[in-house]
Formats: structure tokens, C-alpha cells, sequence
């Protein structure tokens, strides 16, 4: 067309041409390594447990509406690629099996994922894990066949005890092994807890609450931003496990030899199970410790232990330490037990005697740390202090550069008797982790929340970690303290010796200084002790086919072979209600509900029975005679909860599908498979890899 020509309409008009956009090489790789990156990053997520992807995908797509996808990407590649990733990378190491264990492809796959499961999965994945150990069993038996019964039960347990540690679990008795010292006996009591499958299924619950607790720690849904102390779904669990267990105690009785019957929930609220009787325990401990320091003379210091910043997840501000080395509650507790064992020998070594008492408790993160009221000479005070703040600054000590930062992990405070005493000084700190008694209104300085409800929060926090909050330094023991309170019968406690009676007296009523003093003092040694406990053994009582060892009763060292018997009556649990399906149904949660509301202990002094036990327990009576033995109720108990009866050296009894059968102690491979269908069954074998 002609330079100016017009067109009739504009459009007519030809365009410019199309021409591609100028991108250099250099652009086109670095935006195909972003998508490399992105795509990475969504693996990376993709690998954490589901009810962590949750979350971290919610919040990348809340962004990603209200931001953009560029703001969504960042957040990706920078919030949780950089920062969280890695700290539930490190968590998952701790408790993962990794690709290089022995154990089967697809135990190890359901394994990792054990903090997904629900109950149901969990209890078929314990199932597994016990018929494959079980089947390990088999095959030790065939190949130590003709061998010495102490060499196979070694070996047995060599293997076996592998096996649970590719598992990430310590095998009972471990501890005796690694030293040399596991008894025959012992080693096998051990493989029947390793080849059970109730054992397993106790052990991956717990593995599983401590894993998901863990990683809430890691994600930083812990701290005093959050929930703290704990994770909302722990003090949701706690609760509701000690709901479950209220019920469990008031819809049952407890009964004696003659019939006669009184309230489970009566005796629980009269025991050191109540919090409240707990508390007031402790106060009337503390409150005699401070006598007996008066008397002699003692002055008294609180300290405060805290632990490097590598083991604190969180800031104290609340932000994410960048310092954290992956370590939970527990690691912190067993560092802080480690610090105080050479503070103990380090003092027992230089003559400087104390006691008191010590208490953990959470910082908002749920990392533990001791407050500690002791009682001591006034001419061991510095050397006392030195030694607790050598050896509690001594790991990364470079880290202490103020003294803010000194303070922060060791504290010394005397305790200043016209200020108050030493007893008011620590009851804040007994009630504000049991149960906030006299708190009212009191706001925690760490978390800004008031105490009361941080009490419960603590509780469900030591109850989760298994961290024991109170301990008492020196002293005489508790135990025979509490023995000595249920007896009554002062004439005989007058009539065996007066030493015996000065210290019964003491205990019966409630003055723990007294006690402390009838019995030889705060530093009494106990093979020193003027009252002891005495133990009855059962042998082989436990369902594991362990000997159980019981309170009998107290007695005097200066009258030996005359112990007192304190606990008359035998009890055992049984159920109020009639209907027999809900007698059925309670039995089943007695067995795995002791009075704390925790897993019941294979020894405990009270038995659970109900109608339908009773048939069953005539049926095993009938069975035990007709093979020669006795068939009374101690043998019909170890076979009525799971437990091998011994007969003869190697040989023992067992209970399958309401049968005796005869079992090698040590080489049990009769156990039968109880699986729920063929899926069940099939899923074993493959395991197995047959």
C-alpha cells in the first residue's frame, strides 16, 4: 500500500506481527528450576504424616486466595522448605525405620506410618509384628534343637531382641544383656513379652502418642502461642482417658474372700491417687523435712535447672529455635537425671550432705526443667553452690556470654526464713503442677495463662512424656511410711519393739519429720532402717511367667524374722452391673485400666473377674486336674490372663482356644495365629515372606 493510504475502517488495518517475547536461555533454567523446586517442595510435604500435610496445605491455599500463587510459592519454598521441613525430617529419623533395617518391605511401610493409624490398623500391625516374632521363634527352635536349654534361651533372645530394636523399641532386659548379666529365667519371660501380641499393641500406642506429641513440638503447635506445655490433642486425650477411667472405677466394686463388697471409686478418692491426697502428702513431706532442718541447724537454697537452648524447640518469645537439635521432653529429662547424678556423687565425694526435694516442671515449649529446694549445712553452702553450677553450666557453656544467659540456665536463691519458710516457697510450685489448689486468679508468668488450668495442662504433660514431676532427696522411704499408716494395731507395734513403735507412731500420725527421725534421719542408708518392707514372691504369677513380688507387710530390723502383716485381705475388681454383656465389656477395659486410668501392670495386687470369667476359669480348673496338677486359683490366674503355667524344667502349660496345650519354656512356637479373617492371615504369611 502507498505510504499514507486510508482504509475505511480501521480495523482493516494490518497488524504488527507476532513476535516472540525476549527470553534468554539464562530465564528459561532458572524458571524451570523453580518448577524443579516447587515440585520438590511438594514431595518433601508430601512425605509427612497426613495430619501434618493438613494443615501446611490449608494455610498454602488460604494464602494462595487471599495473596496469590506467588505468595503461596514463597511461603512453600521459604516458611516450611526452609524452616519446618527440617526439624520433622530430624523428628522422623528418631522413630522411622530406615531402608537399610532387615525387616520386611511392608512391615516397615505400615511402621513409618504409625502416626496416621487409627486403632484398628494399629492393632493389626501388632498382630503381624508379634506372629512374625513369633515365627522367628520357630525357626531358632529348629536350628538350636538338641542344644543346652540356657544356650537357646540366649540365643533366642539375641535374635529376637534384634529384631524389636529394628523396631525402635528396648527390649525388656536389654539393659542386663548389653552388661552380661540376663539370667536364663529373665531372657525368657522377655520373649514372651517380645512374642506378645497384647505387649505390641500397648507399645506402638505409646510409640504413636509420643511421635505425633513430638512432631507438634517440631511444627510448633507447643508453645505459649499455641497450646502450652503439651499439644491441644494430648490434654484432649488426657482428659478424656481420665473420664473413661472415672467410669470404669464407678461402675465397679471391690471384693473379698467372704463376699463382702465396698466402692472401687470410694478407695480410689481415699488414695494417693486423688490429686488432692497427693498434694497433701507432699506439703506434710516438705513441711517435716523443714522441721528436721531447723532442728539441726540447716539453711536452705532453691535452684533452678535449666537445659541448653539445642534442647528447647521454641524461643521463650514463642518463635521456632533455630538451635533445636530434634530433642523431645524425655531427652531433656534424662540430660537433666544425667547432670544431677554427678552433682550426687560429686557431693557424696566431698562429704557434703543434703535433702529436700525436686520438681519438674514444663517451660511453654514442653521442655522440662527442675526447681529444687534443698536443706544443708550453713558451712557447705558455697562449696554446694559451686558444684551444682560447674556441672549444670558445663555443656555449651560458650553459649553463657551474659549473665542473663547464666541465670537462665543455673539459679541460686536462698531461701530467707523472715521473708517465709521454705514449705510455702515450693507449694506454689507442688500445686501448679497437680492440681492448681489455692491458684485462683494467678496468672503463669512463662505461658500468661492463669495456673489453674495450667495445672492440668502439666499433668497431661507429665503423663504423656512419663516425666516424673516430684522427687525427694534424703529422707526415709515413703512406702514404709504409707504401710505403717494401715496399721492400726499399736499394742503389737509397742509389744514388738519400742524403736518399731517410736517410728509407727510417727507415721500414724501423719508426722513425716518424726518418721523421718524414728528411722535414723535424713541420710539414713537403707539397710540402716528401723522399719523395712517385707515381700512375698509368688513365683511365675505374671502373664509373662515372671515371678511377682508383693507387699506383705513391714518389720523391724532389731527383730528380725518377725515381719507384721499389713495388707489381711486379698480384693479383686468385679463389676456392679448384672447384664452379662456389660460385665463382658467391663472386664475388657479392667484389664487395660489400672486406678491411674494407665495400662494395668502385669502385677498388681487386685484381680479383675466377672460371671463369665468364672466359667471359663472352672473350665481350666477341670483341664489342670485332669493332667495331674492342682488347678487352684494361683495356677488358673497365670493361665486365665495369657501366661505359660510351669510344670517341669523346659516344659510349661498354655491356654489356646480354651485349651491346655504343652509349650517349650523358651522355644513357644505353639502359639496360635489369632487373626480376625483370611485377609489377616495372608497378610502374616506375606510378612513372613512365605
Amino acid at each position: 500500500m502507498p505510504p499514507g493510504h486510508q482504509w475505511a475502517y480501521p480495523w482493516n488495518a494490518p497488524l504488527p506481527p507476532i513476535s516472540r517475547p525476549d527470553i534468554s536461555t539464562f530465564d528459561i533454567e532458572e524458571k524451570e528450576k523453580f518448577i524443579g523446586r516447587l515440585l520438590a517442595a511438594r514431595s518433601r510435604v508430601a512425605a509427612f504424616p497426613k495430619f501434618i500435610q493438613a494443615p501446611i496445605n490449608k494455610r498454602i491455599d488460604d494464602i494462595e486466595r487471599s495473596q496469590g500463587i506467588k505468595k503461596a510459592n514463597a511461603h512453600l519454598l521459604n516458611h516450611v522448605i526452609l524452616r519446618t521441613a527440617p526439624r520433622l525430617e530430624l523428628i522422623a529419623e528418631k522413630y522411622k525405620i530406615n531402608r537399610d533395617s532387615f525387616v520386611t518391605a511392608e512391615l516397615r511401610r505400615d511402621f513409618n506410618n504409625l502416626p496416621d493409624m487409627d486403632s484398628k490398623r494399629r492393632d493389626e500391625l501388632a498382630f503381624r509384628i508379634a506372629a512374625y516374632l513369633n515365627m522367628e521363634m520357630s525357626l531358632i527352635a529348629d536350628e538350636t534343637a538338641g542344644e543346652p536349654p540356657h544356650r537357646v534361651a540366649f540365643e533366642t533372645y539375641s535374635r529376637i531382641a534384634n529384631i524389636a530394636r529394628a523396631f525402635n523399641q528396648v527390649p525388656p532386659g536389654f539393659s542386663s544383656w548389653e552388661k552380661g548379666s540376663l539370667e536364663p529365667d529373665a531372657a525368657i519371660s522377655a520373649l514372651f513379652r517380645l512374642t506378645s501380641e497384647n505387649w505390641w499393641r500397648r507399645r506402638l500406642k505409646r510409640f504413636a502418642d509420643l511421635w505425633r506429641e513430638h512432631l507438634q513440638i517440631g511444627l510448633g503447635n507447643v508453645s505459649k502461642k499455641t497450646s502450652a506445655y503439651c499439644s491441644r490433642t494430648t490434654q484432649f486425650e488426657w482428659k478424656e482417658q481420665r473420664r473413661r477411667t472415672r467410669e470404669f472405677l464407678e461402675s465397679m466394686q471391690l471384693e473379698d474372700e467372704e463376699g463382702n463388697r465396698i466402692s472401687l471409686i470410694e478407695k480410689y478418692d481415699g488414695s494417693n491417687a486423688n490429686p488432692e491426697i497427693r498434694r497433701c502428702e507432699m506439703m506434710t513431706r516438705i513441711r517435716g523435712f523443714e522441721n528436721v532442718s531447723l532442728e539441726l541447724g540447716y539453711v536452705a537454697d532453691f535452684y533452678t535447672l535449666t537445659a541448653p537452648s539445642k534442647y528447647h524447640a521454641t524461643t521463650s518469645a514463642g518463635y521456632k529455635n533455630r538451635k533445636w537439635q530434634g530433642s523431645n521432653p524425655a531427652d531433656t529429662q534424662r540430660y537433666l537425671c544425667g547432670v544431677w547424678a554427678k552433682i550426687r556423687a560429686k557431693l557424696a565425694r566431698d562429704g557434703l550432705p543434703i535433702f529436700g526435694i525436686r520438681v519438674a516442671e514444663p517451660h511453654h515449649d514442653g521442655t522440662p526443667h527442675w526447681h529444687m529446694l534443698i536443706f544443708m549445712r550453713p558451712s557447705d553452702v558455697d562449696a554446694i553452690r559451686l558444684v551444682m553450677r560447674g556441672h549444670a553450666m558445663s555443656e555449651d557453656f560458650e553459649e553463657l556470654r551474659s549473665d542473663k544467659a547464666k541465670k537462665a540456665r543455673f539459679y541460686v536463691e536462698p531461701i530467707d526464713p523472715d521473708k517465709g519458710s521454705a514449705t510455702g516457697y515450693v507449694a506454689k510450685y507442688i500445686s501448679k503442677n497437680i492440681d492448681g489448689y489455692a491458684l485462683d486468679g494467678e496468672i503463669d508468668a512463662d505461658t500468661k495463662e492463669p495456673l489453674k488450668e495450667a495445672a492440668l495442662a502439666a499433668s497431661a504433660w507429665a503423663s504423656r512424656w512419663r516425666i516424673r514431676q516430684f522427687q525427694f532427696i534424703g529422707g526415709a522411704p515413703v512406702s514404709v511410711y504409707r504401710e505403717l499408716r494401715r496399721m492400726a494395731d499399736t499394742d503389737t507395734a509397742k509389744a514388738l519393739d519400742l524403736d518399731f513403735a517410736a517410728v509407727h507412731d510417727a507415721a500414724d500420725k501423719g508426722a513425716w519429720g518424726e518418721y523421718v527421725k524414728a528411722q535414723g534421719g535424713p541420710f539414713v542408708k537403707r539397710r540402716e532402717l528401723i522399719v523395712s518392707l517385707v515381700y512375698e514372691l509368688k513365683e511365675g504369677a505374671s502373664e509373662y511367667g515372671e515371678d511377682v513380688k508383693k507387699i506383705f507387710g513391714v518389720q523391724c530390723s532389731h527383730v528380725p524374722g518377725s515381719p507384721i502383716r499389713t495388707r489381711i485381705k486379698e480384693w479383686k475388681i468385679v463389676s456392679k452391673i448384672s447384664d452379662e454383656a456389660k460385665a463382658t465389656s467391663v472386664l475388657a477395659l479392667a484389664f487395660e485400666l489400672d486406678l491411674n486410668g494407665a495400662f494395668a501392670p502385669s502385677r498388681s495386687s487386685v484381680n479383675n473377674c466377672t460371671e463369665p470369667q468364672r466359667r471359663v476359669s472352672r473350665n481350666i480348673e477341670l483341664q489342670l486336674k485332669s493332667r495331674g496338677e492342682t488347678g487352684d486359683p494361683e495356677q488358673v490366674s497365670i493361665l486365665i490372663r495369657g501366661g505359660i503355667l510351669k510344670t517341669d524344667p523346659g516344659k510349661g502349660l498354655r491356654i489356646a482356644n480354651n485349651q491346655l496345650i504343652d509349650v517349650r519354656i523358651g522355644l513357644d512356637v505353639g502359639r496360635v495365629y489369632r487373626a480376625s479373617n483370611e485377609r489377616d492371615v495372608e497378610k502374616a504369611f506375606n510378612d513372613l515372606g512365605i
